[in-house]
């Protein structure tokens, strides 16, 4: 799968992706990432930040694209539309994430974070009811505060410059994937991801 996310995203050959997945909407707080991107790849030349996810805002959307525009980064800032959770291209963007970041304002239940810790990739997540519910900061994965961004660029930091730290925080978030949570809780979701990923095992 990482060669269709490659394929797909040539973008992403030789870059250490930062993956954002979940709907352009205002909810999921994607604008307030892009205003983060500038620091992010000062720090790290080498980051790439991809955000997965159809646009559900249309105001929203193209708020977000003025941004990214105006930063003068959009070369760095790719933007993919939606894709459906079984997608080879999807599974294969978390397969080469270096990180999975998302900087929801509000999430109930952290399904990214567990499609994420099913492909081995390590999260960032802003801390929602969803994500504190699942995420132990420092062991499984990193909580920040969207009124404070520096906990964010330490994660990123660390996702980034040690990533056997974010293997190893990603194969715990992973075990407690297949031993805390079944494809009923998901709603098939997780079910279909797991089939792809243990296809091409």
């Amino acid at each position: 799968h990482r060669d269709d996310a490659r394929e797909a995203f040539p973008q992403i050959n030789g870059r250490q992706v930062l993956l954002v997945v979940g709907r352009i909407d205002p909810h999921k707080n994607q604008v307030w990432l892009v205003e983060q991107a500038p620091e992010i790849f000062h720090r790290h030349p080498r980051a790439l930040l991809v955000l997965v996810g159809a646009c559900t805002n249309e105001e929203y959307g193209r708020e977000l694209r003025r941004r990214i525009e105006e930063s003068g980064l959009p070369n760095r800032i790719i933007l993919t539309g939606g894709l459906p959770p079984a997608d080879a291209r999807l599974i294969g963007l978390y397969q080469d994430a270096a990180a999975v970041i998302l900087p929801s304002q509000s999430e109930t239940f952290g399904l990214i974070i567990l499609e994420s810790w099913a492909a081995g990739a390590p999260v960032i997540s802003s801390r929602t009811s969803g994500a504190s519910s699942l995420i132990h900061h420092g062991r499984d994965g990193w909580l920040f505060d969207l009124h404070d961004p520096g906990p964010l660029h330490a994660a990123v930091d660390q996702a980034l410059l040690r990533p056997e730290l974010a293997r190893e925080l990603a194969a715990i978030g992973r075990q407690r994937v297949g031993a805390e949570y079944d494809t009923g809780v998901t709603a098939g979701r997780m079910k279909a991801l797991y089939d792809e990923l243990i296809e091409e095992k």
